[in-house]
């Protein structure tokens, strides 16, 4: 008699079990600030008195990159 009333609580716990729940994706862009046509002004005249290959020539070049993807992502998923 044990062993039926076990097997009868698994079967209806199982039956009664809440399905998963559903997977939900979120896209997050980064968020950049906004330069003044002042500021790429005085940026632009900066990088151009560097050297070439510098390494703040390399790391403006992928700033420039992210705000291109944070563009790219705002536009596919605004809000």
């Amino acid at each position: 008699m044990k062993l039926f009333c076990i097997g009868l609580l698994i079967t209806v716990c199982r039956t009664v079990e809440a399905p998963p729940p559903a997977r939900i994706t979120v896209a997050v862009c980064p968020v950049t600030a906004n330069w003044s046509a002042a500021f790429q002004k005085r940026l632009a005249h900066e990088l151009h008195a560097l050297p070439d290959g510098s390494a703040v020539e390399r790391a403006v070049a992928e700033a420039v990159s992210l705000r291109d993807q944070t563009r790219a992502c705002r536009a596919r998923w605004p809000g």
